[in-house]
């Protein structure tokens, strides 16, 4: 087993793709398909498959969690004033929609 710490950065092209044949492994590329900074996570032959199964539920918890952590930064950043300003948007299309129709 190879043991080193790597960053890499994912960004909005980032794809994600498993396969199980000839054993189990899970790619992550960075810049999208085939792409540089592409990261391959496999599993040992010797795992059975019970064991392939508890890695890889490990594996999607955290990165549900992870994904779900995100989701709620993302919330917390929204603010009142940001929601009146989307508001007095709407508000001012709606009122040239009716402008315009009438």
């Amino acid at each position: 087993m190879s043991s080193y710490m790597m960053t890499v950065f994912l960004g909005a092209k980032t794809s994600v793709r498993g396969s199980t044949a000839p054993m189990p492994v899970l790619r992550v590329e960075a810049a999208g398909y085939h792409g540089p900074a592409d990261v391959a996570f496999q599993m040992y032959n010797g795992l059975t498959t019970e064991e392939r199964v508890k890695v890889a539920e490990e594996f999607a918890k955290n990165v549900v969690q992870w994904r779900d952590e995100i989701v709620a930064d993302a919330d917390r950043q929204r603010t009142a004033a940001d929601e009146l300003a989307a508001a007095r948007e709407e508000i001012t299309r709606l009122k040239a929609e009716a402008e315009a129709a009438s």
